[in-house]
């Protein structure tokens, strides 16, 4: 049986560097400046990027290539303050490697009859690396070989740290198992679901070094999507485009439209397709398009609502309950043409996303007019790493208020809802789920009654 070996390294994209009397070790989360090393540890820390040594072996081979006892002495002292940015494995078990600029490893004291087991928020997937260990509260990312497997799989329950003192007790200084139970006992985490930590720690820098931002990164591999998607085939119904300056002329002031703004889930009347209409020309029509252009290849819009980066990856469906003028059932919004397109959705699933939002509101509202929203993922993920679903629902939240806003400057009764059934969105619409599904639900009602918030 393989006895597991602690050692240490550099990340395989280090680089070692001196000048100045200093040594710089570059990694892709940042530098690390030493200044006053002999030549024989510069010589051996320029052999690290990408290999892993004990640090005993790294001593030996030290005063191997000529160096002195007090080189070697000094060179322990080096790894100690190296020990944030270096890499940590338990041959031939797991590698623990650093991913962020304030990443610190620091081996925990455990008793060996103490217990230790895999954090709640840790999680495991297949990467190009193999199987990789993370977490949204580690700055490390841990790599496992198939002989982990069996420590990783027992760890679902607490663990004595004498059966595996150092697999354990790495996984522990890399934040990915716990000695106790202070995940449970901490109030910051415990309100936290895994899923919504996760979300936040890899849509926003500091604790990941994955792609991040305007990467583009499919730039060679396949064209943008088009500005807006091509409409369904249906019965085109034609909306009322409104004069902005009667409008404007007519609305309430923007602070008292601002200050008046609330959520209504009680209607004295059902919506117009004349009022339908203006809601939605002076809330999400397309204003203009934008051809590709340096630094943007890509088609763009501008629109009444904020979008990243003139993406506007967002589409509108519409569910019709009540509205004077307009048959009941369900309608594609194509923003370009300012029109409605009648799809051919089967009527019970035309009651079942009318259902689900009369629940998302606790039962309070009987839906007139069902606004939803999807993405186009691929729209937003072609140019974004990292923050491409992050920035459509900011986009959708940008949307929610103007929606709410114009709404409420003609007298309508807006609600957002917090929730939405996306597999039923994804069947009502006749659309892929992973290609296009809803993002965000919000009610139109006609004039509001009684009294909400």
């Amino acid at each position: 049986m393989t006895v597991p070996m602690p050692m240490v390294g550099l990340h395989e994209d280090a680089v070692v560097e001196s000048a100045d009397g200093v040594l710089t070790i570059a990694q892709p989360f940042g530098v690390v400046g030493l200044r006053g090393l002999p030549p024989s540890i510069e010589s051996l820390l320029r052999e690290l990027p990408g290999t892993l040594a004990g640090e005993d072996e790294l001593a030996e081979r030290l005063l191997a290539a000529g160096g002195t006892s007090h080189d070697a002495a000094l060179l322990y002292l080096t790894l100690s303050r190296l020990r944030p940015v270096l890499v940590h494995a338990v041959e031939p078990l797991l590698r623990v490697t650093p991913i962020a600029r304030e990443a610190r490893f620091e081996l925990p004291r455990l008793a060996s009859e103490e217990t230790v087991r895999l954090s709640r928020f840790a999680f495991l997937r297949r990467s190009e690396l193999g199987l990789v260990l993370e977490s949204p509260l580690s700055r490390h990312r841990v790599t496992l070989t198939e002989d982990a497997m069996p420590l990783l799989a027992a760890l679902g329950r607490p663990v004595m740290v004498k059966e595996a003192p150092e697999a354990l007790g790495h996984l522990v200084a890399a934040g990915m198992a716990v000695a106790d139970d202070a995940e449970e006992r901490d109030p910051a985490l415990r309100g936290w679901d895994f899923h919504d930590l996760l979300f936040h720690s890899r849509s926003r820098l500091g604790r990941h070094d994955q792609p991040f931002g305007a990467t583009y990164r499919f730039v060679d591999e396949t064209p943008p999507e088009p500005v807006t998607k091509r409409p369904p085939e249906g019965a085109v119904v034609e909306l009322y485009r409104p004069s902005l300056e009667e409008a404007a002329a007519a609305d309430p002031p923007f602070t008292t439209v601002l200050e008046s703004r609330r959520s209504v889930r009680r209607y004295a009347s059902a919506p117009t397709v004349r009022q339908l209409g203006e809601l939605l020309y002076r809330a999400a029509r397309v204003r203009h398009v934008f051809e590709p252009q340096p630094g943007a290849p890509y088609q763009a819009s501008s629109r009444p609502y904020p979008g990243g980066g003139a993406v506007y990856e967002l589409e509108l469906y519409l569910t019709v309950a009540r509205c004077e003028g307009l048959d009941g059932g369900l309608y594609y919004y194509d923003p370009l043409g300012h029109r409605l397109i009648t799809l051919p959705a089967r009527p019970e699933d035309a009651r079942a996303m009318l259902s689900t939002a009369s629940l998302a509101t606790g039962g309070a509202a009987d839906p007139d007019v069902l606004i939803t929203m999807t993405s186009r993922f691929q729209r937003m993920s072609w140019k974004y790493s990292g923050i491409a679903y992050a920035a459509t629902l900011k986009t959708a939240g940008a949307l929610y208020q103007t929606l709410y806003l114009v709404a409420t400057a003609m007298g309508l009764a807006p609600c957002g809802l917090g929730s939405g059934d996306a597999d039923l969105a994804a069947r009502a619409f006749g659309l892929d789920w992973a290609t296009e599904s809803s993002v965000g639900d919000f009610l139109i009602g006609g004039s509001p009654a009684g009294s909400d918030s």
